[in-house]
């Protein structure tokens, strides 16, 4: 569970977020869903069953995963080279890389990310 996750309960359809309580007792907070029914603020128990709520990433085109690592590849050059980093110019497709082991590496990350299954709630 992430930190301000939206989650839906099985049951009903509630809708909740991941919050961190403290507990009464508790030394450390502790991430509880949280969620409002009839105007009241309430905390779930932890035997309620509940699924993410946010819709699932879509994939990537090959066209933006390789935008994604030329802007990396971007950044790394202007950090190394001292130079300012022109955010609001996107890099060409046609562009040479500047460190092409980075741009395959965030294009091989990208690629397996799409293949992973989304979080669980439980």
């Amino acid at each position: 569970m992430k930190l301000g996750m939206r989650v839906m309960r099985l049951d009903d359809g509630m809708v909740g977020t991941v919050e961190e309580v403290i507990l009464p007792g508790a030394e450390a907070p502790e991430k509880r869903i949280v969620y409002h029914d009839r105007g009241e603020r309430r905390m779930a128990a932890k035997s309620e069953h509940w699924v993410s709520a946010e819709p699932a990433p879509v994939p990537l085109r090959a066209e933006e995963k390789f935008l994604i690592a030329l802007y990396a590849d971007k950044a790394l050059r202007a950090y190394e080279r001292n130079e300012p980093l022109k955010f609001w110019e996107a890099p060409k497709l046609s562009d040479e890389p500047y460190d092409s082991d980075l741009v395959l590496a965030v294009l091989s990350y990208l690629s397996r990310r799409e293949l992973r299954p989304p979080d669980s709630v439980d």
